[in-house]
């Protein structure tokens, strides 16, 4: 009987049919040597086969960034965010590079390359202190190899600050109330709990007094406390990060004093005349006879062709004589501070000048008129007025109000806000003086009296009346 042999993979397959296996091992036995160099033949050729089953294909990673922008504030010097990079693909998300392009920005991320496997997110966190920026993660994505996060950034904003008054170049006067305010905000911070500094460039610091919940920032600041002349005033405000703002103006503060001033300390009494503590003003002369006394203000000195002076003075109470004067006393050339009684009216003989009110006729000192009468004279010279004006009755038991003002060399002069001297005099030369008032009796007398000074020398870019 001839046995027709089959191949190996078939015997395989009809094997492992009949076994129900999958794996097998078959070596058959061969007794027909004919039949085993047959088989041997056909073992050693290898059997193509097709199973026609397409090639198994690896799936894809995909990535995920979150968000996809920063745009942050800065607040107190830096801003930080998170940006989170998560693999929602089923293969593994490799990551290569993460970069920053531009500048004020930077990213703190774990070493790189990194490997995210489906699910799994890593952190970057970008922080900074100014500017804008891209952020650029390279990874394996097929899709998206490069994904952009545009990084913004804006500053907070310092606090606001404005000054409303006083003016630009305003000039204030001595004595004057002044109050300076600005207003004040910030986006953050509430307005009073700012911090608030007020200065000027001659005086320093003068004020660290927060603003109100308002916003209003306000000063109080006595003239008599300022120094004279020029200042450049600020405001300076301080948010909680310490971002300030400032805002600045320029005043002239006109030198001067008002009757608070006179006291012993500032004051050089001479004579008769004393400070009346009780009734708070200037005693020159009690009506006695034969009495000279003055007072004059030495703390400070002022120009004498550029000054303005309004005070009060009562001339009564006694038999009629004989005035008072206000006299600008030439601080160089000056040897005493009391000058002639009677006639001389306490400023005879003192060197600067002097404008009297005279209460009593001397013919023998040239007294242009019998009348009382206001007269300007030079270097205590008595006997001859530079410029005159008649006066109503003087001696009426009552106060009046004198105001002066000089510019170079003219001179104007009121009483009780009538103008009786309006005149360019000679010798009306500027010189550094002390400001003060004489007075004088003799075979008859008076009360003269001073109150409610007010002293403003010009040193400001202005003069009386501009």
């Amino acid at each position: 009987m001839k046995i027709r042999w089959i191949g190996v993979s078939a015997v395989a397959t009809v094997w492992a049919t009949v076994c129900g296996c999958t794996e097998y091992n078959v070596v058959p036995t061969i007794k027909d040597p004919a039949a085993a160099e047959e088989l041997a033949v056909d073992t050693a050729t290898p059997v193509a086969t097709d199973t026609g089953a397409p090639p198994i294909e690896t799936e894809p990673p995909i990535s995920m960034v979150t968000p996809d922008g920063v745009d942050g504030e800065i607040r107190c010097g830096m801003f930080e965010d998170e940006v989170t990079i998560t693999n929602i693909g089923l293969g593994d998300l490799v990551i290569d590079a993460i970069v920053v392009e531009g500048t004020g920005w930077l990213a703190v991320h774990p070493e790189l390359p990194l490997t995210l496997q489906t699910e799994e997110t890593v952190t970057v966190t970008v922080a900074s202190y100014a500017g804008s920026a891209t952020l650029i993660i390279h990874s394996n994505d097929p899709d998206v190899p490069e994904r952009s996060v545009p990084l913004t950034v804006t500053q907070d904003a310092p606090p606001e600050v404005g000054l409303v008054t006083p003016t630009e170049g305003e000039i204030i006067s001595p004595g004057a109330f002044t109050v300076f305010e600005a207003h004040v905000r910030d986006d953050h911070d509430a307005a009073d709990a700012l911090a608030v500094s007020w200065s000027s460039s001659v005086d320093g610091e003068v004020s660290s007094l927060p603003a109100a919940a308002d916003g209003v920032a306000s000063l109080a600041w006595n003239s008599e406390a300022r120094s004279s002349g020029d200042h450049t005033i600020c405001v300076d405000v301080t948010d909680s990060c310490g971002q300030t703002a400032s805002s600045c103006t320029t005043i002239c503060q006109n030198e001067g004093y008002t009757e608070e001033s006179i006291d012993l300390a500032a004051w050089h009494f001479e004579g008769s005349a004393l400070w009346d503590t009780s009734n708070e003003w200037v005693e020159l002369t009690a009506p006695i006879t034969t009495q000279a006394g003055t007072a004059f203000q030495t703390m400070s000195t002022v120009v004498s062709d550029l000054i303005e002076i309004e005070w009060e003075f009562f001339v009564s109470g006694g038999s009629g004589a004989d005035g008072i004067s206000l006299t600008l006393l030439d601080v160089d050339r000056m040897t005493s501070f009391v000058g002639g009684t009677g006639g001389g009216i306490g400023y005879y003989g003192l060197p600067g000048w002097s404008i009297e009110i005279d209460t009593w006729y001397n013919s023998e000192h040239y007294d242009p008129t019998t009348a009382d009468h206001v007269s300007v004279h030079i270097d205590g010279d008595i006997n001859s007025p530079r410029a005159w004006a008649t006066l109503p009755e003087m001696e009426d038991d009552a106060w009046h109000v004198a105001k002066l003002e000089v510019v170079g060399p003219h001179l104007k002069f009121w009483v009780d806000e009538v103008l009786y001297i309006d005149e360019t005099i000679s010798g009306l030369v500027p010189f550094d003086a002390y400001v003060g008032f004489t007075a004088a009796t003799g075979g008859s007398t008076n009360w003269h009296l001073i109150d409610a000074l007010d002293v403003e020398g010009f040193v400001c870019e202005d003069g009386p009346g501009d």
